[in-house]
């Protein structure tokens, strides 16, 4: 299937109210100024720019983030808002201003990327899709994703149906049955370990492809609002975070509960759900440590310059969360 690409302008995520903890590791890049992912195959931020200063992405090889449609040749029609447009009238979410500033009431809001999606006038054989999705690197060449056990992702979703978490490949190679997974509409925010078993394809193409193919032939990840009905589709969507699964989650889809949470109220950082007294480190994008205290009491972040940091937490409780300061 055809589909249109809208390249996302740059920044990063920011604070989710839960953590990973042991069953993840992020593929978010923490760079503010390059809103990339995170390859896994290379240590985090050990990217050196021509300044001398480290970055968690080389910029030179790592994809971005899109919003791209399906075919609309047959009456589809698709939306996303908020919105806005480039110059040759392609779209374009709203994230960030030329200075790299977050530009208010757009597309980075609530800990995440944020978008409605709306897909309509689909049909059995020409589906109305609206997505977002990436890929690993800039030339769209294949990563070997296969010894991981899945991904883990932090998202909330309130749509009419399910989203499919889809496996890209080289579509021109390996045909247009893509493997998917379905991602439920949820009542807040959820965090889901989805292993390979989860995956299924639609079954329609005579030579379609194992799933080994997807993994080791892997070109990024989409997540879709795929539709076939002519009834339109529609529902809000918040990317918190995404990453690998390390444990298997064996039965459970959900992963472990932690109840250890970090919460930013302006620039005064609180705590809730742990238990005994943990030492906190407020670190940059550069691993520096900025400030340093414990659970016992808030933190006054207000020495800190606006940007991305991590709040890393140990003790009785474990919590590795990003926040952004505005």
């Amino acid at each position: 299937m055809k589909q249109t690409k809208f390249i996302l302008p740059a920044v990063v995520l920011s604070a989710a109210s839960f953590a990973f903890g042991d069953y993840v590791s992020t593929i978010w890049s923490m760079d503010v100024d390059a809103y990339q992912v995170q390859i896994p195959e290379l240590p985090w931020c050990n990217w050196k720019n021509e300044d001398g200063s480290t970055a968690c992405v080389n910029p030179n090889l790592s994809g971005q983030w899109y919003a791209y449609t399906g075919d609309t040749e047959d009456g589809q029609t698709i939306s996303f808002e908020p919105i806005t447009k480039n110059d040759d009238g392609t779209y374009k979410l709203i994230m960030t201003d030329e200075d790299g500033d977050i530009i208010p009431n757009g597309n980075l809001e609530y800990g995440g990327l944020h978008v409605t999606m709306s897909a309509a006038g689909g049909s059995s054989s020409t589906p109305a899709i609206a997505g977002l999705g990436f890929d690993w690197h800039k030339d769209k060449s294949a990563m070997d994703i296969s010894s991981h056990p899945g991904y883990c992702i932090s998202y909330q979703w309130n749509g009419t149906q399910p989203l499919q978490m889809e496996l890209s490949w080289d579509e021109e190679v390996n045909g247009y049955d893509t493997w998917y997974a379905l991602l439920p509409t949820t009542s807040g925010m959820t965090t889901l370990n989805v292993v390979w078993s989860y995956f299924k394809q639609d079954g329609w193409d005579k030579n379609k492809k194992p799933i080994t193919v997807a993994k080791e032939k892997s070109v990024g990840l989409k997540i879709r609002l795929k539709n076939h009905s002519p009834k339109e589709a529609y529902g809000t969507f918040t990317l918190v975070d995404l990453g690998w699964i390390h444990k298997d989650p064996m039965v459970k889809t959900v992963a472990k509960t932690n109840s250890a949470k970090a919460t930013l109220t302006n620039r005064t950082l609180s705590f809730s759900g742990i238990r005994g007294d943990s030492r906190v480190e407020i670190m940059n994008l550069q691993g520096q440590v900025m400030l340093k205290g414990t659970t016992a009491a808030a933190m006054d972040l207000s020495r800190l310059d606006a940007g991305v940091y991590m709040v890393r937490i140990a003790g009785s409780m474990n919590l590795a969360q990003k926040i952004l300061l505005k």
